[in-house]
């Protein structure tokens, strides 16, 4: 079906940076409830497709920074989204094939993997960890690896504990599970299929830890096919078996699902039946339907749980006892689903992004992302762009603490939304520390005392702030605490080794010793061994490893590491030296330029006879004043901001000169 794009009096024309906050009962031109406006950015600033569609969030283990990763008509756009209120476009991996209404995206280790219904499209991998290294803002990615095995796909879902990605929809299995091997991310391989069921359309992939003692430790796929809901035990990739099948009265479309925290229930959304079943006059409101899944192989349709509001409502996710919905034209609907044993769901947060009706029809919010650390949720709007927002339906003060020689910490706990109250305070992963017992019987702010941090040995703990209920539920918040005596030990380098080589095209990984009370690293890496000279990148990063682009390091280059926490920094690492290995002359010389226009004023067209791998521009007196690693035989670069003046453009043995007006 081909959708015309709408009209929307209301859509922002440029990127909205400023944060609108949620203030009785709107931000700006939204109604909303507990849910904060932080930045909105149009799709004519990230890569001008025709739509939006599925959404996805990655956080590079290097350097901490959260990022968007939106589905778009003609590829898919990546933001670095670690300040949320000023988001920064970095660029798009076009499609494999052509453009496409529908796209699905996930992600595995630090690589996204994405699918389309495009002809030819296949799957994409992208390498995530380059984000953290775009030097020529915006750009055109590359795929970093293909898989061929199926044509087209509808959906996408993977089993990130074990590596395996079940494509929905394909052109294989009757458009069943198309299961692929991504245990190695850049060498997928077809790992089996299953067609019994007919075509899917999404599913739920569940490595099955819940009360059906028979199947405990089975991988159990829960196959959202239109017009029926299939269990399916996928343990044996080769040998897939239906568990049963499973539909309701007044079925519109099934279309996809979630398991809820207490492993009991599976909900899942109808797609059609909001807009089949309406009747004039009659509302018929969106319905979330209901599955007791104690039993596997028995599953139980309990009813549905309806809404006043008449949107479609079309993907969701939980977390903790949390549901956020992305219904089309009401917006992103955040639900307390902590009683569904009773059948009840209770809305207690909004953001309607789509403000100009509620109608059951096809365009507003198709997806949204709810598992961010920061709790920043971005959410799709079809033909507008995303939104990028911050529910505050229960808030800490703070989350995040590095400590030393503490004895207590001290943070506000405010519940804004209605929650199963009464609730009571407790903790969990934090041993030898206690907390103080506080009963919540309504909405408010409360002062959290946890106590008894001078017996706790010094890590990195993940402890969670617990608030129970009377039935047997109760909501977790995670925390980090660094509990640290003194300042870290220095690091013992890896890689690159003493000596190692580091060729100019590629980017280096250094590694080092994980230090056990360090909450985080800073690295140093320069053209000197004194770490004084204008060829030196100084980063902090997240973990005992980071990838760094090496480059105008000359023909060595030295690197050390220093470890972090909350006592201050610790002695740095030995210094490690290493060698830059550049291409021949021979492999360079035939590189030829051309820049258009020249004068310039702004923006710059580099066009080469053959793939430009490292460039950089210098003013008369040497010095670098933009520099890039692409594969591109044409680039566009801004030079806005350069004074006016004389430049030099290189790329290997290739030097032109052009002038900034």
């Amino acid at each position: 079906m081909k959708f015309k794009a709408l009209f929307f009096a209301l859509a922002f024309s440029s990127l909205l940076s400023a944060q609108t906050p949620c203030i009785n009962g709107m931000a700006g031109n939204y109604p909303c409830e507990h849910v904060d406006l932080l930045a909105f950015v149009p799709l004519s600033a990230m890569g001008h497709g025709e739509n939006t569609n599925d959404i996805w969030g990655w956080v590079s283990p290097n350097t901490g920074k959260e990022y968007a990763l939106v589905g778009c008509s003609n590829g898919t756009a990546f933001l670095d989204i670690s300040d949320p209120v000023n988001p920064v476009y970095l660029g798009l991996l076009p499609s494999h094939s052509t453009n496409s209404l529908w796209r699905d995206l996930e992600t595995y280790k630090n690589y996204c993997f994405i699918g389309s219904e495009a002809a030819g499209h296949g799957l994409q991998i992208f390498d995530l960890t380059q984000l953290d290294h775009v030097q020529n803002i915006p750009t055109i990615f590359q795929e970093t690896a293909h898989y061929a095995g199926f044509s087209n796909s509808h959906t996408i879902a993977i089993d990130t504990l074990n590596g395996f990605l079940y494509a929905n929809g394909t052109d294989t299995y009757a458009g069943g599970l198309h299961i692929v091997d991504i245990s190695n991310p850049l060498q997928p391989t077809l790992a089996g299929g299953f067609a019994l069921e007919g075509y899917t359309h999404d599913c739920f992939i569940w490595n099955y830890d819940g009360p059906d003692v028979e199947h405990q430790g089975k991988q159990i796929v829960f196959a959202c096919n239109g017009t029926k809901l299939a269990v399916v035990d996928c343990t044996d990739k080769t040998d897939c078996e239906s568990l049963g099948n499973y539909t309701y009265n007044n079925r519109g479309y099934i279309h996809q699902g979630w398991v809820t925290k207490d492993k009991r229930h599976f909900l899942l959304n109808d797609e059609l039946d909001e807009q089949t079943f309406a009747i004039t006059n009659t509302p018929y409101g969106t319905r979330t339907h209901i599955f007791d899944i104690t039993d596997l192989d028995h599953l139980v349709y309990q009813g549905f749980h309806e809404t006043d509001n008449t949107a479609i409502d079309h993907n969701f996710y939980i977390d903790d006892h949390f549901m956020y919905q992305s219904n089309y034209r009401s917006g992103l609907r955040i639900f307390d689903v902590i009683r569904i044993d009773e059948g009840l769901m209770n809305e207690i947060a909004y953001f309607d992004l789509f403000p100009l009706n509620d109608a059951p029809v096809f365009s507003g919010t198709w997806s949204n992302y709810a598992f961010l650390p920061s709790g920043v949720n971005i959410a799709t709007s079809m033909y507008e762009g995303i939104f990028i927002t911050r529910p505050k339906m229960v808030v800490l003060s703070q989350k995040t603490w590095e400590l030393c020689n503490a004895e207590q910490i001290q943070f506000d706990l405010t519940i804004n939304s209605e929650l199963a109250f009464p609730l009571t305070t407790a903790l969990s992963g934090l041993p030898g520390a206690s907390i103080n017992s506080i009963n919540i019987t309504e909405t408010g702010t409360y002062e959290i005392e946890i106590t008894g941090l001078e017996n706790i040995a010094e890590g990195v703990y993940h402890p969670r702030l617990l608030l129970q209920t009377n039935f047997e539920q109760e909501y977790e918040f995670p925390l980090t605490v660094v509990i640290a005596g003194n300042t870290p030990n220095a690091p013992i380098l890896l890689a690159v080794e003493d000596g190692g080589v580091v060729f100019n095209q590629n980017i280096a990984e250094f590694s080092w010793t994980s230090l056990n009370n360090a909450s985080s690293y800073q690295i140093q890496v320069s053209g000197t061994p004194d770490f004084s000279g204008d060829l030196y990148i100084e980063q902090l990063v997240s973990n005992n490893s980071v990838q760094l682009y090496i480059q105008n390091f000359g023909t060595e280059g030295y690197w050390r590491v220093r470890g972090i926490n909350g006592c201050g920094e610790g002695e740095w690492s030995d210094t490690f030296h290493f060698e830059v290995v550049y291409a021949s002359v021979e492999e360079m010389n035939d590189l030829r330029v051309q820049l258009f226009p020249n004068p310039v004023n702004s923006l710059l067209q580099v066009t080469a006879n053959k793939s430009i791998n490292d460039w950089r521009i210098t003013d008369m007196t040497g010095r670098v004043v933009k520099s890039a690693r692409t594969n591109q035989n044409q680039l566009f670069i801004d030079v806005d901001a350069l004074s006016s003046g004389v430049y030099l453009f290189t790329s290997g043995a290739s030097t032109t000169r052009f002038i900034k007006q």
